[in-house]
């Protein structure tokens, strides 16, 4: 156990995680772990509890959403975050090197070294991966709704074959400071990262060992069902560098998504959020601690 930590490191688990049941066996088989069942509507009561107990590294497992609203309620404190992935896709820890199985990730979460990592901001909401506005988040809700009645994987693709011929389209404007002009666009989706994106690696890419440390924001315009369905297969078999031509990406520290409705849906590291429009996207170096097995790569 690191010097800093003299006492056992709380662990807040979600029980509705997809491996709760695992990652409950092992830690209540740890004695360096204190285990708390946590339902998300009492993340917050209990992390400032243990704020006001004075832990100074809180334990989290659950998935991205889960941990997501952890590191919001400790982001620019001391506190370190230890993460024991416990949902689905798990893309924190797997874009800093955290293990996913329970006892790696437990081992990791009681003498690793912590280490600050970037975030950014929407609105104030604090994400740690991905946001987006337009047509990932109708794929969200169709696939949440989706899943009451089928595996999460069959509700993946069925939701992914609805999007493409329900595909949204709206007019956004992006204006940022980094650009000489505010930009408008017919758009079906604007993703959103923290860190520069590897456009070779997958449909949106992974966080480049070398990439520019910033907001990568990318634009997708709506080209009808069919030329979106063929934008995704490329992308998927020769990386979005494929489609560089069709889409705009570029790297901003800051900017504003303007929209027609004085709300919208967006996505926050997978949960949707309903938020008033303007859009006011932040990114913010340095902005957490996170128990991690090897420095973060940074551009």
């Amino acid at each position: 156990m690191p010097d800093n930590i003299a006492r056992p490191i709380p662990v807040l688990v979600n029980p509705g995680g997809g491996s709760a049941e695992k990652v409950l066996a092992v830690l209540r088989a740890d004695s360096r772990f204190v285990v708390h069942e946590t339902k998300p509507p009492e993340l917050g009561p209990r992390i400032e509890q243990l704020r006001r107990e004075g832990a100074t590294r809180i334990g989290v497992s659950g998935g991205d959403g889960t941990i997501t609203a952890a590191a919001s309620l400790l982001a620019g404190s001391e506190i370190e975050l230890a993460v024991i992935p416990g949902g689905t896709l798990n893309h924190l820890a797997r874009d800093n090197g955290i293990p996913v199985d329970p006892k790696e990730a437990a081992e990791l979460a009681a003498t690793g070294e912590s280490r600050p990592i970037d975030a950014a901001t929407v609105n104030d909401n604090l994400f740690l991966n991905t946001s987006s506005v337009g047509a990932y988040v109708s794929f969200v809700r169709t696939r949440e709704a989706l899943e009451k009645r089928m595996w999460y994987w069959p509700a993946t693709i069925a939701a992914g074959l609805q999007m493409l011929f329900r595909m949204p389209s709206f007019e956004v404007q992006i204006d940022s400071p980094d650009e000489k002009a505010v930009k408008t666009y017919r758009a079906c989706l604007v993703f959103i990262s923290v860190g520069e994106r590897d456009f070779e690696k997958g449909v949106f890419g992974e966080r480049t060992s070398d990439g520019q440390r910033a907001l990568h924001v990318i634009v997708v315009p709506n080209a009808g069902p069919m030329r979106l369905l063929a934008m995704v297969f490329a992308a998927v078999f020769r990386g979005m560098r494929a489609n560089l031509h069709e889409v705009d990406s570029f790297l901003v520290d800051r900017c504003r998504i303007e929209m027609r409705r004085p709300k919208g849906n967006v996505s926050l590291d997978g949960e949707i959020e309903r938020l008033t429009a303007p859009l006011e996207y932040r990114f913010h170096r340095d902005r957490l601690r996170l128990v991690s097995p090897s420095p973060i790569l940074k551009g």
